[in-house]
């Protein structure tokens, strides 16, 4: 179906809808018997945090840039490595983060 019909479609299943069918209380049986709703874990996200972590640190370890951004970031230097050391650091993070957020919503 496509967008420019919705709202003729529903309004037609509105004006034809003659209430909830009679079945002599299948329903509320059946919904007592479906087992409860699971709680949604954290361990995704957090791994997807820690992976992200991982991730960074191990791309830029054979680099110069995490030398030379990681010694001029603690002295307090706004080198261009170092910039560039906290952007990929926080990009792959977010990046990291967002994928353990929609593994999380999948289940």
């Amino acid at each position: 179906m496509s967008d420019l019909h919705d709202d003729e479609i529903e309004t037609l299943l509105r004006r034809n809808f003659d209430g909830p069918v009679p079945d002599a209380g299948f329903s509320g049986k059946l919904m007592q018997r479906l087992p409860p709703r699971r709680r949604r874990t954290a361990w995704p996200l957090w791994g997807g945090i820690l992976a992200g972590i991982g991730a960074c640190g191990w791309s830029l370890l054979r680099s110069p840039l995490l030398g030379d951004g990681l010694h001029d970031w603690l002295r307090g230097e706004w080198s261009m490595p170092a910039v560039a050391l906290l952007l990929t650091a926080a990009g792959m993070s977010l990046l990291t983060c967002w994928w353990g957020a929609t593994e999380a919503d999948a289940r």
